[in-house]
């Protein structure tokens, strides 16, 4: 009787059912955000990337808006499930990265529809696949580059993704393939990136894209709490406390994965950690670091409901997603 039970309540949160429910109403979530106009029109800001202000002028419509914005997303949830899939990430086959990546970013309305993050994490995402691959090969090079090179570019929509290059460093040096060549691979993704930025700005005698993105990016500006509103906070408490229980789970039970799986899940918990530090610390950039949280965020929560076992895992998976979705109708309707 008691393995019936873990068996249907495996089949229920892993299996194709509970998959295709969440997924039709994140769908959903994005219609009903599509006709009350959350997060729209796209502006731009004085002290945005000036490639940011620029797509913000050109952007055809509501409709495009949206749907480029839905893509990004579910391009940035199919790379997870595939990082997971091919580097073992989790020891179990899951669909799970990919459902808690798209049902926190759909039911948070800071992320909608489009945000200057969104093509950022996007190839942070890219960056940490990179990172993994060349995991003990200290003549990865190539990867070291192209890492760098995706947050290089990242950075031309949102700067602040450049605070990311020291974790990198970090992983590189615990996965063994930090050493003065892919350290130098790496300064020339970046500067490649910035090289033909410079060309530019000389070519057109306007520097603006160098001086105000990093005027803003050694601007720090504590976090204030009373300018978040109770049902903010509450959808930050609630991945905060997961991607916490996650990671201490991880770290309790590291033995019941292999060395790989261990390390890879290491870099993610430090990831996450340095995401919600900074989150506090740019308070003019907290939605963007905060939707970044969500990459590592994912995986380290879906490792946790994958491999634990237990009635109080399974009400609290289902709670975690209702309570994510009534957040956000909640917020709409305030709204």
């Amino acid at each position: 009787m008691n393995n019936t039970y873990h068996y249907s309540r495996r089949h229920s949160i892993s299996g194709t059912g509970t998959f295709v429910v969440v997924l039709v109403a994140c769908i959903a979530c994005w219609i009903v955000s599509y006709f009350n106009s959350v997060g729209y029109p796209v502006y731009g800001e004085v002290t945005a990337p000036p490639l940011w202000n620029a797509i913000c002028q050109v952007l055809p419509g509501k409709a495009f808006t949206y749907t480029i914005g839905m893509l990004l997303m579910f391009g940035g949830a199919f790379l997870l499930h595939r990082a997971n899939y091919i580097l073992v990430l989790i020891r179990e086959k899951t669909l799970l990265p990919f459902l808690f990546y798209v049902l926190f970013i759909s039911t948070n309305p800071d992320f909608l529809p489009l945000k200057s993050t969104s093509l950022g994490v996007f190839c942070l995402i890219l960056a940490i696949y990179q990172l993994f691959t060349s995991y003990h090969d200290p003549y990865a090079k190539s990867n070291a580059y192209n890492t760098a090179l995706l947050i290089g570019i990242g950075s031309l929509l949102w700067v602040h993704i450049l605070w990311f290059i020291p974790i990198f460093w970090i992983g590189m040096y615990n996965f063994r393939t930090l050493n003065i060549r892919t350290f130098l691979a790496s300064l020339l993704g970046v500067g490649t990136v910035y090289w033909f930025l410079f060309a530019w700005c000389v070519w057109f005698r306007d520097f603006t894209p160098f001086t105000i993105p990093f005027a803003g990016l050694f601007k720090i500006r504590f976090l204030m709490a009373t300018g978040i509103g109770l049902l903010d906070w509450i959808g930050i408490a609630a991945v905060a406390l997961l991607t916490a229980v996650s990671a201490i789970n991880i770290i309790t039970h590291e033995y019941e994965d292999v060395l790989r799986t261990r390390q890879f899940l290491s870099f993610l918990i430090v990831l996450s950690i340095w995401a919600f530090g900074l989150y506090f610390l740019y308070e003019q950039a907290s939605e963007e670091f905060l939707e970044t949280a969500c990459v590592p965020a994912s995986i380290l929560i879906a490792h946790f409901f994958t491999v634990m076992r237990g009635r109080i895992v399974f009400w609290t998976f289902y709670a975690t997603i209702v309570l994510y979705f009534i957040l956000l109708f909640l917020r709409i309707w305030n709204f």
